[in-house]
């Protein structure tokens, strides 16, 4: 159907109970896909909203071979509660040769993984803070001592699951001074996540969040700075879990973001094109967010790229639109021309 964009998103509710990050996860989600979707009405567009799990995985395919939709609006973060699949919904959307939002396969693949993140902006000359993933507790005691961390990295070191997104898995006590301390955190996450732990040096410097959106050429919104000036003076300066979801938390209210950032132009062009080219290199489209921080010389350092990253109303991505004067609908809109857009010219 010309006019007719489908909104899927990951809905696991009926397929298991997941822990109390899970359906927060997915609550959110859900709620972003009931926004997204009033922006697309409002924008005269038809919709359809799916639920994707795997009890009606198959049904979602011959919906969208029978209803021809002009365009997928994903925003799929998991299938049936695993984000390391994610990006096995977009290969879907691929097969079926469909026009979907947001980033193919190969990248949401490589940015869920963070040390093959790391190592691929290394190799292009992106700065990223050092450090290195740690698979075995005997891995990290054979390399680690009392005064250094792992392969002589130096405390404080930061520490948080090599596959999560959304800051799960990151709280208050995840940096760390010690190597006592890092051996319990790293045993924590290793056996509550099942996968290996990204242990780096803490930078402790301001810290941006960079939306994009676009491919020929992308846009750059205005840069947003977390703010840490309310957070207490022994406090960790991170932006943990409880921090970007949980709205009724401390750590959420003592962490608002400011936008636009107040950096002089020279410090915000550095952050700019270091942005632009993590989005490039990892083969990002249509729409992301970096998060960066400043080290002591103000040298920008890439913490974490986002494909598909959070477009919920009055949050992150759609705040920055907005300070640019954009409107949430304008912005969804853009979304999905830029989508369009690309798929016409890959076709052609």
């Amino acid at each position: 159907m010309k006019n007719l964009i489908i909104v899927i998103y990951n809905d696991d509710r009926e397929i298991k109970r997941g822990s109390e990050e899970d359906i927060i996860s997915l609550q959110s989600v859900i709620k972003t896909s009931e926004g997204v979707e009033r922006a697309l009405i409002e924008s005269n567009f038809k919709t359809l909203r799916i639920g994707l799990n795997s009890k009606n995985l198959i049904r979602t395919i011959e919906k969208i071979e029978e209803s021809k939709p002009c365009l997928i609006f994903n925003l799929c973060e998991a299938f049936d509660g695993d984000p390391s699949l994610e990006s096995n919904v977009a290969a879907i959307f691929e097969l079926l040769n469909v026009v979907y939002t947001g980033s193919p396969p190969s990248a949401i693949g490589l940015t869920s993984n963070k040390e093959k993140t790391k190592q691929l902006l290394i190799q292009n000359n992106i700065p990223v803070p050092a450090g290195l993933s740690i698979n075995t507790i005997q891995n990290l005691e054979s390399r680690g001592t009392r005064e250094n961390g792992p392969w002589n990295l130096k405390f404080p070191l930061m520490v948080k699951p090599q596959s999560e997104d959304g800051s799960v898995g990151i709280d208050s006590n995840s940096v760390v001074f010690n190597f006592d301390t890092l051996k319990e955190k790293f045993e924590y996450i290793f056996n509550k996540y099942n996968q290996p732990v990204i242990v780096e040096e803490y930078i402790e410097g301001r810290e941006f969040n960079v939306s994009i959106l676009g491919n020929n050429p992308p846009h750059i919104f205005p840069v947003a700075e977390v703010d840490y000036s309310n957070t207490p003076p022994k406090a960790p300066k991170i932006l943990c879990y409880k921090s970007k979801w949980m709205k009724n938390s401390d750590s959420y209210r003592l962490t608002p973001s400011l936008c636009p950032a107040n950096i002089s132009v020279e410090i915000e062009n550095s952050i700019k094109e270091v942005a632009l080219k993590t989005f490039e290199v990892t083969g990002c489209r249509d729409y992301a967010r970096v998060d960066i921080r400043l080290d002591n010389n103000n040298t920008p350092f890439v913490l974490e790229m986002n494909a598909n990253p959070d477009i919920s109303i009055g949050d992150g991505m759609a705040k920055s639109a907005g300070v640019d004067g954009w409107s949430y609908n304008k912005l969804i809109k853009g979304i999905v021309s830029t989508a369009i857009e690309r798929f016409n010219e890959n076709k052609n």
